[in-house]
């Protein structure tokens, strides 16, 4: 029905999707993006009245939602953040919109994606995502940063640390540290945790944005 939810069957193994898109020709674009990049998209709808229903209806991996459809605000993320089915909640919105976006981190939002993102880009995020990483792209990441955050200087980090700061604020995970590094994955997970600790930070979000906000990305 245009306009309306759109429904596909599921197969089992496939990593699922259900896509809120108010624009029927974005939204169609991304669905065929997805697709290409091994994910199902198993409904589609043009506002977030219905994604409720059809997440308890499809049980999907992963929630992608425009930041701001009619239906999507802070109130939708916390209903699904509490689900237990627990799918991974994404908005994707235009990095100008970025400084509205607090109150959704806290609801349950597990990525910010800006819509100015490369397709391989997007891909790359959405699996880093998947893995139960935070992303927030790189061009929103400073106004997402709390002033009170970030007590310490990046000076105060060894060349090591400053690396894997940068790798944090690129998406890394902890396994693709520790591959970038030429480290154990374990020891990868004890330096993300030390670089935040010492900038006084509480996760891999803020240490992104504080990376941006420092000119630290590359």
């Amino acid at each position: 029905m245009p306009g309306g939810p759109q429904r596909n069957r599921s197969s089992p193994g496939t990593r699922s999707v259900i896509l809120a898109h108010h624009h029927a020709l974005l939204r169609e674009g991304l669905a065929a993006l997805l697709e290409a990049g091994e994910y199902q998209v198993v409904a589609q709808a043009d506002n977030g009245s219905d994604i409720l229903s059809l997440v308890e209806q499809h049980s999907p991996n992963m929630v992608l939602m425009e930041w701001k459809a009619p239906g999507v605000d802070e109130f939708l993320i916390r209903e699904l953040a509490g689900l237990s089915s627990g799918p991974v909640v994404v908005l994707m919105t235009r990095p100008e919109s970025s400084d509205e976006l607090g109150g959704s981190l806290q609801a349950g939002v597990s990525g910010c994606l800006s819509v100015n993102l490369s397709a391989k880009d997007f891909l790359r995020a959405l699996r880093i995502l998947a893995e139960g990483d935070l992303v927030v792209s790189h061009e929103m990441a400073a106004a997402l940063l709390d002033p009170e955050d970030g007590r310490a200087n990046a000076a105060g980090l060894t060349p090591r640390e400053l690396e894997v700061l940068r790798l944090v604020a690129e998406g890394a995970t902890n396994r693709e540290i520790g591959q970038e590094l030429l480290i154990s994955q374990h020891t990868a997970k004890v330096h993300v945790r030390r670089v935040l600790s010492k900038l006084g930070l509480r996760n891999r979000q803020q240490a992104a944005a504080y990376a941006a906000s420092q000119g630290l990305t590359r």
